[in-house]
């Protein structure tokens, strides 16, 4: 494993955002290969980079276009499953959809600055209807479909094709600040600054199931035994971004920002990657401490490797391993589902906070943002991260078929699949919070984090109608634990119910005069400017 930090001012120094990979290997006419990497940063500019890697694992990075069609700060940009397409999404609530342009298309318009460029890209589409900053986006696996989150407490389902809504995800009570599409088309996953993950049906966009508080996985001497605690942060956490991912093979679900909050003051508090079931996300199967290091992001790599011989048993009763990396506030941990402990810590590589972070096809390369203006490049050699499992995956059912999305799925209904679920065994990690909280953390138990005096603790950027509270004056909100919420009752009154009514016109009686109007002579007053004479 090898990183490198290239050093030139990626967003002219400005913070770096969000970052993305495209998929597939790319070939320049002279057969050399290389990763195409987008990037969006506080300057309201999406960046497209070539990166290459040469024989001694060392990368090189070269600029090749600059689309600068946002007028506010970008903060995601994700390329489609296909790599025909590039969506971002900026601060003033706008989701720009690009395409490479192809040789016989016709040339930019007069005033654009892409003749400069080495690769030109096409503004193909604009998405707007949300309200406020948009800050997470996935896409669906055929690439047609796009799920996009927002400042405004909504998530929104895009029909790529017509370049309208399919429907609006309403049930959010903050900032939708994290967005996944199921690889098996039937849900989408949201994590909003309400501390409430929620699993949304695609079809009938209705909330199937969500998860605020749960009991976690713990040994059975810990202090958290058989306790129920917020499983979240709230609107306290000091990132815009809580982006959450499905597994490849969507048997599992990853979120970040989770929090393991004390009971009672003598306990430590500590932060946590939390892990989850698509089948049921009410209670956590796998806890992953970060100790003093919150989490913002999680991305799966693509590739799936075998499992080791000389390894513990597998968390998950799968017989592959997925590797993940989890990017936390200033340190990169990279798991797989066969420990709990991560399997590499890449720490002290940028100054500030993480925001993105993108794994190539590979799976030889990993991508970091930071809002201290620059990325990291994370080259990893051949079988590094293990051998390749060839063999076949496990299905989420029985059967065969494909969920498909309709946008009319509001009045659509879907099969009922009454066939029995896989074998999907899932082992409830008791070694999973293997911490004692009630002690306090020391340095060495985790990775070194960056130098104190280069951090910055301010964020970059204001979020409108947020107030800022200390962690102790929090209140914890009672609520109840939910399983499955299958709801049939929508957010929105029905228009037909309201019968709007009329309120009768007041009477004013006529006034008539007494008497016969008389002309009156009008004075004209005196300028103020004039002075007075002596």
């Amino acid at each position: 494993m090898k990183c490198t930090i290239p050093e030139i001012s990626w967003h002219n120094r400005d913070p770096v955002l969000s970052i993305d990979l495209k998929p597939g290997v790319n070939k320049t006419s002279d057969g050399k290969i290389f990763w195409r990497l987008a990037t969006g940063g506080a300057d309201s500019h999406v960046l497209i980079w070539h990166l290459t890697v040469n024989e001694v694992g060392a990368t090189v990075v070269e600029f090749v276009g600059d689309l600068s069609r946002h007028q506010k700060a970008v903060n995601v940009v994700r390329f489609s499953p296909s790599g025909e397409i590039l969506a971002s999404g900026d601060d003033e609530s706008a989701i720009m959809l690009w395409k490479e342009r192809g040789e016989f298309e016709p040339p930019p318009l007069a005033g654009d600055d892409t003749n400069q460029n080495k690769e030109q890209w096409n503004l193909w589409k604009i998405l707007r209807g949300h309200v406020e900053d948009v800050y997470d986006l996935s896409w669906s696996p055929d690439s047609n479909f796009l799920v996009s989150g927002s400042v405004d407490n909504t998530a929104i389902l895009w029909d790529v094709e017509k370049g309208r809504s399919m429907g609006i995800l309403s049930d959010h009570k903050g900032f939708v600040q994290g967005v996944s599409w199921d690889p098996s088309n039937q849900y989408v996953c949201t994590l909003s600054t309400d501390r409430q993950c929620r699993l949304f049906d695609i079809n009938t966009k209705k909330t199937v199931q969500r998860v605020s508080k749960a009991k976690i996985p713990t040994p059975a001497n810990h202090p958290l035994k058989d306790k129920t605690v917020r499983l979240f942060y709230d609107d306290t956490f000091q990132s815009f971004f809580r982006r959450l991912t499905f597994s490849p093979d969507g048997l599992l679900i990853i979120a970040p920002s989770g929090i393991i909050e004390p009971q009672e003051s003598s306990e430590k508090l500590s932060n946590a990657t939390i892990i989850f079931s698509r089948h049921n996300i009410k209670e956590p199967i796998v806890v992953l401490p970060s100790l003093e290091q919150f989490t913002v992001a999680v991305r799966c790599c693509p590739i799936y490797f075998k499992l080791r011989e000389d390894g513990p048993v597998s968390m998950i009763g799968i017989p592959y391993r997925i590797v993940f990396a989890v990017a936390t506030k200033s340190s990169v941990l990279i798991y797989d589902t066969q420990q709990v402990s991560p399997i590499a810590i890449i720490s002290n590589i940028h100054y500030t906070r993480l925001t993105d972070i993108a794994w190539s096809s590979d799976g030889r390369l990993l991508v970091v943002s930071s809002t201290d203006g620059y990325c990291s490049i994370i080259h990893f050699q051949d079988g590094e991260l293990g051998n390749v499992y060839e063999s076949s995956l496990v299905n989420i059912n029985d059967t065969t078929e494909t969920k498909s999305v309709h946008s009319n799925s509001s009045k659509s209904k879907r099969k009922t699949n009454n066939a029995e679920k896989t074998e999907f065994i899932i082992d409830m990690c008791s070694d999973a919070m293997d911490i004692d909280i009630t002690k306090p953390v020391k340095a060495s138990d985790f990775s070194e984090e960056a130098n104190n005096g280069n951090k910055d603790d301010k964020l970059v950027k204001n979020v409108q109608n947020t107030k800022s509270t200390d962690v102790d004056d929090v209140v914890l909100e009672e609520t109840e634990d939910i399983k499955l919420v299958y709801t049939e009752e929508s957010n929105t009154e029905n228009i037909s119910d309201i019968v709007k009514k009329t309120p009768p016109k007041p009477i004013v009686p006529n006034v008539i005069a007494a008497k016969t109007p008389r002309r009156v002579q009008l004075i004209t007053l005196s300028s103020p400017r004039s002075g007075k004479k002596n």
